[in-house]
């Protein structure tokens, strides 16, 4: 399984340049009722962009907020904005998903009249995205997807100052393969309007990923205080343009094809530094680079997470030599390999595909370690969403969306269940709650799984060192 990417996302944002290609002189349209309609689709526009943010703001071409991945601290925060979310909330534990502020949509929430023009009539004629028409141009095959009356489509299209940030990198363009792959990234399956996006948590592209079984690539939606964002760093500033064959709706940074997991952990070092100082100690990218994959769940813990197993047990797994064996075993519990499993979706490799998880369902999910299952129950009811591993372990910030899986941040440390049951009720609920484990229990646990020589002869004196 390919766990990191030898290609920084940073340096392929940087890399991105618009291509030198004519542009296109606009069509005049006999149709006066198709001027009307994209006359309105721009005073639309322009009036929520206006009410969105203030002229001298990020929509206007403002260098703060308007590059091509947007700075690595908005992403980085808006992560830390979903860590503080659910730790604001200790006794929730992630009951309530993103969809919970039903409050806060504003205008997200009206839709603009029906259209006789396609997506692509409607942004090609459009002064606010001239940019992402001229990359659609150069595809016939997206020119035909966006103009196609056959199925219905999302269209989350970038605003022109989405590219502002964009550096020319001269002769450095990136191929014709990853525009291609960036333009498909923008457009969902299906039509998803501002309101059904409240009960969405994923959604399906044009994107097919090899990584993943050769299924649709994701894009994570949520719904925050400042509207709706998508993949964490973009936000929508206008929505629900209906189009004759779907929706539109206008984002502020240009989406990209995710990165693969292991890189994605390496982008936020404040959150998951302790997870890559586990996986340095114990060699173990050089384990899973050997594990064929198609798609993959990794349970991330945080780095409060790890806090949570107390100072003793970290001593132990990171600072000696057996607790290394066990802390090994640790992280091939937290992988699913050949699953990839959102909260509103589910990959296999057998080629059952499931979607819209609608009330409860439950998955016993092989891992790594030995195949050891990890239960997940995911509930969702009218938005809201709890999801739970091994009835203790919450995931507190959802489908952060890979190119060869899917990362759900938990908020304690999984460990298998106890082979002689999980005690009394005071124990269990000492470990819902994100109690210490004391160190034996946690090597009763994993010792029928840690692969060690002349345990025996080390045990008595590693112990005595803690």
């Amino acid at each position: 399984m390919r766990f990191i990417s030898t290609v920084p996302l940073a340096t392929l944002a940087a890399a991105f340049v618009l291509p030198d290609v004519q542009v296109f002189e606009q069509l005049t349209l006999q149709d006066h009722r198709a001027h009307d309609e994209v006359a309105s689709f721009d005073d639309v526009l322009e009036t929520s962009l206006k009410a969105f943010v203030s002229p001298e703001d990020i929509i206007w071409g403002s260098d703060a907020d308007s590059g091509f991945f947007g700075p690595d601290a908005n992403l980085d925060l808006a992560l830390a904005e979903e860590l503080d979310e659910a730790s604001d909330h200790p006794g929730h534990h992630g009951d309530h998903g993103d969809h919970g502020h039903h409050g806060h949509h504003g205008h997200h929430g009206h839709h603009h009249h029906g259209s006789n023009l396609t997506i692509y009539q409607l942004i090609s004629e459009s002064k606010y995205t001239t940019n992402f028409t001229k990359l659609v141009n150069e595809y016939d095959d997206i020119v035909d997807l966006l103009n196609t009356t056959k199925a219905n489509f999302t269209l989350f299209v970038p605003i022109d100052s989405a590219f502002a940030g964009i550096p020319d990198r001269g002769d450095k363009k990136p191929s014709r393969e990853f525009i291609e792959a960036v333009l498909k990234y923008h457009i969902g399956l299906d039509t998803y309007t501002a309101h059904d996006i409240l009960t969405t948590q994923t959604i399906p592209t044009a994107l097919d990923e090899e990584l993943l079984g050769d299924e649709a690539q994701r894009l994570r939606v949520s719904l925050g205080f400042t509207g709706i964002k998508v993949n964490f760093y973009s936000r929508v500033v206008a929505a629900n343009f209906e189009a004759k064959n779907g929706i539109i709706h206008a984002v502020n940074h240009i989406l990209v094809p995710p990165p693969f997991v292991g890189r994605e952990l390496s982008l936020f070092p404040n959150v998951f530094s302790t997870l890559l100082l586990a996986y340095e100690k114990t060699d173990f990218v050089k384990f899973i680079h050997n594990v064929p994959t198609n798609g993959t769940t990794v349970f991330a813990p945080s780095n409060f997470a790890w806090t949570r197993l107390g100072a003793r047990a970290n001593a132990f797994l990171f600072n000696s030599p057996k607790g290394l064996h066990y802390l090994k075993a640790l992280l091939k519990y937290q992988i699913v390999a050949n699953t990839t499993l959102y909260s509103d979706a589910i990959y296999t490799n057998d080629g059952k595909t499931g979607e819209e998880v609608r009330t409860k369902v439950q998955f016993d999910l092989p891992t790594l370690l030995h195949e050891l299952p990890l239960r997940v129950t995911i509930k969702t009811w009218a938005g809201f969403l709890k999801f739970v591993v091994n009835d203790y372990v919450h995931v507190v910030v959802r489908d952060g969306v890979a190119k060869n899986g899917v990362i759900q941040v938990v908020d304690k440390v999984p460990i298998p269940p106890c082979k002689r049951g999980e005690g009394s009720w005071w124990s269990r609920w000492w470990r819902g709650q994100g109690g210490e484990i004391e160190v034996e229990d946690l090597m009763e646990r994993l010792a029928p799984y840690v692969e060690i020589d002349n345990v025996e002869e080390q045990e008595g004196e590693e112990m005595a060192d803690l």
